[in-house]
């Protein structure tokens, strides 16, 4: 059983300073040979520490990962130390405002707060509902939460803004699941050693950002900046909190936008973007960044071939790959390349989160957006979970797979989210495709615990561990 302590809302995380670059569009390396034994030589190195800086040291700190399920919308409560699980009924929860559609999740250090946002539909506005918990018993399991805040994004009925796209080959699939029911919020980030936290409204181009003094928009609230917040997944800092880093959750989608946040009210400056190759050849379709420190960061594209949003100008979209970003110098050099085999030492299903523990990236790979079959939502044949050593941030080496039926439950596919502890002991990885929440332990690169089906898991999404930042 925990018992449940007030902490302050302000995130403390350690904090560092760094230089930023002036505002514009800024490229990257342009070549995507996957034979380049130099690529990124052309990018000075670093004079950080290749090693995560810590999370959050406080006493109040919990083992506590939230997340929801799209098809049965309950609440999930897991403890990766004791392996507890429990599920709530939102609708069970005082002030929960009807039976919604859910999408994400976000939680404080202290478990003392969690947020659950919620889809659009014709009788509701998309919401970011703000819960208290008053206690939870992990034996029992049972949590007594209450609604503090149920806070609008829009207004019923509020369709997505999404650009129009179609299939144009037979190497890059438009799964019906992209173009969404109604406006989402996504993503949920805190920006450290301030009291605010940001939603990004995927389906459209705003980024909401919550003062967590009051549980509600902040009053620059909502961020809209033509050619840089549509289809934004989220915004995650750095841990001083200086930069911000957005990206693009979208076909064609090239871009990683950089900002500056205003730590006092909580609104977000432009300074630049960064783009996944040039403009004959780029990545595109980003879901997650993760920063390596306060300068450099990782992401990883997720798009396969052109679409009919590809501009004519673009002779090739460069598969599925993993980049490295220089927020000083507003580059990225691709580091990890695609490969067409599952024991290939390279990017094999489409990375959509990405982590890095113990000297080790970890990428979640998933079959979301290859070619569909017909009456298919989805391709979900599979999903594989990558590891690889990082020591040399520019020349990653491959070591193991994760494969279905093997490492991982057999039928197991679409590796969707990771979402580390807060000492990178564990990672905990989701599939709402396949219905599992797996555990790893990042000092053996095994699964040491399984939620599934068996537990009450459908659709299990939007992880969130205490402690971290997004």
């Amino acid at each position: 059983m925990i018992s449940m302590k007030k902490l302050s809302r302000t995130v403390l995380l350690a904090a560092a300073c760094l230089l930023v670059f002036s505002a514009g569009t800024l490229s990257a390396g342009d070549d995507d040979h996957d034979d380049d034994k130099d690529q990124g030589k052309a990018f000075f190195q670093s004079d950080y520490p290749n090693s995560q800086y810590p999370n959050v040291y406080n006493k109040y700190l919990q083992p506590v990962v939230t997340a929801i399920d799209y098809h049965t919308r309950v609440i999930y409560l897991f403890n990766y130390e004791n392996d507890g699980l429990i599920i709530i009924e939102p609708t069970t929860i005082p002030g929960w405002p009807a039976d919604l559609p859910l999408q994400h999740t976000g939680i404080m250090p202290g478990a003392d707060v969690f947020f659950i946002t919620t889809d659009n539909t014709q009788d509701h506005a998309s919401y970011v509902i703000a819960i208290t918990v008053n206690h939870i018993d992990w034996d029992a399991g049972t949590a007594d939460v209450v609604v503090d805040s149920v806070t609008a994004a829009d207004v019923p009925n509020t369709p997505p803004s999404l650009p129009f796209v179609e299939q144009v080959n037979d190497a890059q699939g438009v799964p019906s699941w992209i173009f969404g029911r109604g406006t989402q919020l996504h993503g949920f980030t805190l920006l450290p050693n301030t009291n605010y936290a940001y939603v990004a409204e995927w389906s459209a181009d705003k980024i909401h950002v919550i003062d967590l003094e009051t549980n509600s928009f902040a009053a620059v609230s909502p961020i809209t900046i033509p050619g840089y917040t549509e289809q934004t997944h989220g915004v995650t800092f750095n841990n001083s909190g200086t930069l911000g880093l957005g990206t693009g959750y979208y076909f064609d989608n090239s871009f990683i936008d950089v900002y500056e946040p205003n730590r006092e009210t909580g609104d977000l400056q432009v300074v630049g973007q960064i783009k996944l190759g040039n403009e004959k050849r780029q990545a595109a379709f980003t879901h997650y960044v993760y920063w390596l420190d306060e300068r450099f960061a990782l992401t990883a594209s997720m798009q396969f071939d052109k679409t009919s949003l590809t501009p004519s100008t673009t002779n090739k979209i460069i598969p599925p790959s993993v980049w490295l970003l220089d927020t000083h110098e507003g580059t990225a050099a691709k580091i990890i390349s695609h490969t067409n085999h599952k024991n290939g030492k390279g990017v094999f299903r489409s990375p959509s989160d990405l982590t890095v523990a113990n000297g080790k990236l970890y990428l979640a790979e998933e079959d979301s957006i290859a070619p569909t079959e017909e009456g298919s939502f989805i391709s979900g044949k599979d999903g594989y979970i990558s590891v690889w050593d990082i020591t040399d941030r520019y020349k990653p080496k491959f070591l193991k797979r994760l494969k279905p039926g093997a490492e991982l439950p057999a039928g197991y596919s679409v590796a969707h989210t990771i979402s580390p502890s807060a000492d990178d002991r564990y990672l905990i990885i989701a599939s709402w495709v396949s219905g599992y929440v797996l555990k790893l332990d990042t000092l053996t690169d095994t699964i040491v615990k399984v939620w599934g089906p068996a537990d009450g898991l459908v659709m299990p999404h939007g992880l969130f561990s205490a402690g971290s930042i997004r």
